[in-house]
């Protein structure tokens, strides 16, 4: 039997209908049944997300790994962290980075003190914020845009607020916090330690950088920062300028309430009960 013959016993077998149309509703229901399981894939690999840890992407983090590329990296627990071109960023295991060299911007959602950077120069623990943070082996720059962050090289402390930034030099020594919206010869002379230049210069809410430039501070150069600061904000009965010649890190506890009111900084978040 030829093929032409096979052909045309088969013909009688053809379906000659066009195929039915399907209903608008088909198509819709099938779109939606698609997007719901979409979504409860979704749902089923983010419940199976540790909340502890750190991820690259899908993959999680082993403590000692290093990020050398850019990329960003999460934490549920903590928020995320994205790692600049030209950086190196090794992941300490738990909450803690150790920023080697570069830029990262971290974005948290972690109660106060939980999550750590350390640099070769200082290290910097958030207190519920976002920032940037640079580190060179010249030292080091941090800008905080919501929240604060501490600054800390062993019993030295630095807290930035948001709207300012602070410098690190190489020695670990962080400068004190300076608003990004202060007069740039202001910051300039504060970052060169030019109280000649700087105090004049010094706006109401730039008292909290005045009062952390105590601690760098000669005797006479207090007595310089208390009258300026006092015309700004008035210093409380308990702060007479005579204890400026006997100064310790005690001594202005009573102007310290006053100075963050006159910068118009938000209050640091209290930690959360586990």
């Amino acid at each position: 039997m030829n093929e032409e013959r096979l052909i045309e016993l088969l013909a009688v077998y053809r379906h000659r209908q066009p195929m039915p149309a399907l209903p608008r509703r088909f198509f819709q229901a099938w779109w939606l049944a698609t997007a719901v399981a979409a979504a409860l894939i979704g749902a089923v690999l983010f419940a199976a997300w540790p909340r502890s840890g750190w991820r690259l992407g899908w993959r999680a983090l082993r403590a000692g790994e290093t990020i050398s590329t850019p990329a960003r990296i999460r934490s549920r627990a903590v928020g995320y962290v994205d790692v600049a071109a030209d950086t190196v960023v090794r992941y300490e295991g738990g909450n803690s980075l150790l920023l080697e060299r570069g830029t990262i911007h971290a974005r948290t959602i972690s109660p106060p003190g939980i999550f750590i950077v350390d640099t070769p120069h200082a290290r910097a623990i958030d207190l519920g914020c976002e920032y940037v943070l640079s580190v060179a082996a010249a030292g080091g720059f941090l800008r905080v845009t919501s929240g604060w962050v501490q600054l800390q090289r062993g019993w030295r402390q630095t807290l930035v607020p948001q709207g300012a930034h602070a410098i690190i030099d190489a020695d670990g020594e962080s400068g004190p916090p300076i608003f990004d919206d202060a007069a740039p010869a202001f910051q300039s002379a504060v970052a060169r330690r030019d109280f000649d230049a700087a105090l004049p210069l010094a706006r109401k809410r730039d008292a909290l950088t005045l009062i952390n430039m105590f601690r760098d501070a000669t005797t006479e150069e207090r007595l310089r920062l208390y009258d300026r600061l006092n015309q700004l904000v008035p210093a409380p009965p308990s702060v007479p300028r005579d204890a400026m010649r006997t100064w310790t890190f005690a001594t202005l506890d009573g102007w310290w309430r006053d100075a963050l009111k006159a910068s118009g900084v938000p209050p640091i978040r209290k930690k959360k009960r586990s």
